[in-house]
């Protein structure tokens, strides 16, 4: 393996209950009370826009969308300046580690551009990134492969020597259908058994280990 590529919520940022209270929040508003467990098995992974079609199609959401975008903006922006978005266990020993062998590191995630800069900014880690491919640079996010694979593109790096870390079953989804190999980082047991992936790891602390004793790099 010559490059990592890195999903961003519940992957390097320990965003999914983050965003699931500013959803949550504003959904009570209308009247419809979300779950931590619906949140994480139905929306966790996806745009924003895929989540509206699972709210339409699951609790028969009749809103206009661009209205209950432009509160749930107001109300994550709202969450911003009270608390920060914490960074998932292992993150930093892995992203080291990775750093001190050379290897090649990028980001793919659904989130925009711009969040993705500030989070990754805000916890010093933007600088280790070859590239960023982010909602904003694509026509068809997770889980089509079009994120990886224009990715793998930038880098210049042959697919058999990528490795992606995903956390959804839409993120898994999209790096098999871009022919990557992808290790599946989740503790959640009922999501972990819908995760199709290489190998399967709790947290990033055991991808770390795992990958010290494999030695699957090539400097």
């Amino acid at each position: 393996m010559k490059a990592v590529l890195f999903d961003l919520d519940g992957t390097i940022i320990d965003s999914e209950w983050f965003y699931y209270k500013g959803w949550k929040a504003v959904l009570e508003e209308y009247g419809i009370a979300l779950d931590s467990h619906t949140w994480l098995t139905s929306f966790a992974g996806k745009t924003e826009r895929q989540a509206f079609v699972v709210l339409q199609e699951q609790f028969g959401f009749n809103e206009d969308a661009e209205t209950f975008f432009e509160r749930k903006k107001t109300r994550i922006a709202q969450q911003y300046t009270e608390e920060d978005v914490s960074l998932m266990p292992g993150v930093t020993e892995l992203i080291t580690y990775l750093h001190e062998l050379g290897i090649t590191m990028a980001v793919v995630t659904s989130s925009l551009r711009p969040v993705t800069e500030f989070n990754l900014t805000k916890h010093g880690l933007i600088n280790y990134f070859e590239t960023l491919v982010t909602r904003s640079d694509v026509t068809y996010p997770k889980p089509s492969p079009e994120p990886y694979e224009l990715c793998v593109n930038r880098l210049g790096i042959d697919k058999s020597d990528c490795l992606v870390l995903e956390d959804s079953v839409t993120g898994v989804t999209a790096a098999a259908a871009a022919g990557l190999t992808c290790f599946g980082v989740q503790s959640h047991e009922e999501i972990r058994r819908d995760l199709s992936v290489d190998r399967l790891f709790v947290d990033l602390h055991e991808v770390l280990e795992f990958l010290k004793n494999g030695q699957p790099f090539v400097k």
